[in-house]
């Protein structure tokens, strides 16, 4: 399957640019071949990912002045799990489009050469309804949009929606909506609540059942630049999203179709794998009362060496954090990873996380 999903809503801060790059790299965690493009003159998808937008040297405008070429234009965020294409503020000239240039199949056409390499293309989408959104949602399969637990939310879909269907008139008859994304949730406020329950009545199966709660990790992350689930893997921030693209694959292939949507990630997450990872066995450390997996004795370790004993990381080799699937003997339920953290090529740290999946009521 090949699937462009635009993430949109012409209202800004309503979690848009966080979406993309979590959802981009929890399906890419979850095996997915995922390229996220960031189609906002602002850049802040660029910078969210550790670039810099204005050293990007080849950005998404090329898809609008005809040079694109996959090889030079994608590249892999370091510590990511998905390809991506910057942007910067030389986007904006397009969004102008003083000598009318620009029509709204360009992006579409530039994409045509590279949707069948990617399982899932993900567009983070600018918060307007300018040139740039309408390639877009030309572009795409189908449309995400977040919905800020506020209370001006239910008036700025309703504006969303009437875009789309004309998007669907005009250029793109095969145009669907994803879902309908709830960020931002405190289930402790009524609003948010009566948000969520308006929501349901009146879209129903149209809104995802992962919902994204409010989470100070999630607000930390793009300044590190990093996803949650490399800054913080025990969060919320990180439950959420990787709930949300197990979702996702349920809804578009039937992956475990047979499990409740959304709440089935420790079986994703323990499926089998060919030459993506190595699930390798936790040792216990017998020093200590409790039974803790214990990996000191790989703190030295060189690259070379990591290898002989645990195979090649998820990872690229030259990384300077090593990712791993880790099998315990006496956590069957649990599902864990251990990274190891690299300076001057040997290990110097190390950490295990687990992700648990809490049932939103």
């Amino acid at each position: 399957m090949n699937k462009i999903i635009a993430i949109a809503n012409q209202k800004g801060g309503v979690g848009k640019t966080t979406t993309s790059i979590n959802l981009a790299d929890a399906l890419g965690l979850l095996e997915k071949k995922v390229l996220l493009i960031d189609l906002d003159p602002q850049a802040n998808a660029t910078s969210g990912v550790g670039l810099v937008p204005y050293d990007i040297k080849y950005s998404s405008v090329s898809f609008f002045t005809n040079t694109f070429k996959p090889k030079n234009y994608i590249i892999r965020p370091e510590l990511s799990h998905f390809d991506f294409i910057p942007s910067n503020i030389r986007l904006a000239s397009i969004e102008i489009n003083k000598n009318k240039s620009v029509d709204l199949f360009m992006l579409k056409s530039a994409l045509s050469k590279v949707v069948k390499d990617y399982e899932y293309i993900v567009i983070d989408c600018s918060p307007s309804f300018g040139l740039l959104t309408l390639n877009a949602l030309t572009a795409c399969n189908s449309v995400i949009i977040p919905v800020q637990c506020e209370f001006y939310a239910l008036e700025g879909l309703s504006k969303l929606l009437t875009t789309i269907k004309s998007i669907k008139k005009l250029s793109n008859p095969d145009i669907d909506i994803e879902g309908l994304l709830i960020t931002m949730y405190d289930s402790r406020t009524s609003l948010s609540n009566q948000l969520r329950d308006e929501l349901i009545k009146h879209f129903d199966s149209m809104v995802f059942d992962t919902v994204i709660r409010r989470n100070v990790k999630l607000r930390e992350a793009p300044s590190y630049g990093l996803s949650i689930i490399k800054y913080s893997p025990n969060s919320v921030g990180t439950e959420n999203y990787l709930n949300l693209a197990s979702e996702l694959i349920t809804n578009n292939t039937g992956e475990k179709a047979e499990m409740p949507i959304g709440k089935d990630l420790s079986e994703i997450l323990t499926g089998n794998t060919e030459d993506v990872d190595y699930i390798i066995k936790g040792h216990t450390n017998v020093n200590s009362d409790k039974k803790v997996e214990d990996y000191s004795h790989l703190i030295g370790f060189k690259r070379e060496e990591v290898n002989k004993v645990l195979g090649f990381s998820y990872n690229d080799i030259h990384s300077s954090v090593w990712m791993y699937r880790t099998s315990s003997s006496f956590s069957i339920i649990k599902k864990n990873y251990l990274y190891l953290y690299f300076e001057n090529g040997k290990v110097t740290d190390y950490k295990l996380t687990t992700f648990k999946l809490n049932k939103v009521e």
